[in-house]
């Protein structure tokens, strides 16, 4: 979670992802066996939805997600 923090804090977009093959990120990023794949993560910079093609463009779209404002604070806790 700080990983993600500090890329939204410099201007970095990073996005977690599931269901990825572990064993083959092992094989094309050369990970020796001492260290385990714990988790994939997609990071870049966000570009405008003019950029993208058709059928992905197509699929961008709003969600029902509530707005920061109302699930982030400053300061100390306030119910």
């Amino acid at each position: 979670m700080s990983v993600a923090l500090e890329a939204c804090f410099r201007g970095i977009v990073t996005h977690g992802m599931e269901c990825f093959d572990y064993q083959r990120a092992r094989q094309e990023l050369e990970i020796p066996e001492d260290y385990d794949v714990m988790a994939m993560v997609a990071i870049g910079k966000k570009g405008s939805k003019e950029k993208l093609p058709p059928p992905l463009k197509d699929r961008e779209s709003p969600t029902d997600r509530k707005p920061l404002t109302e699930i982030i604070m400053e300061g100390k806790y306030r119910p």
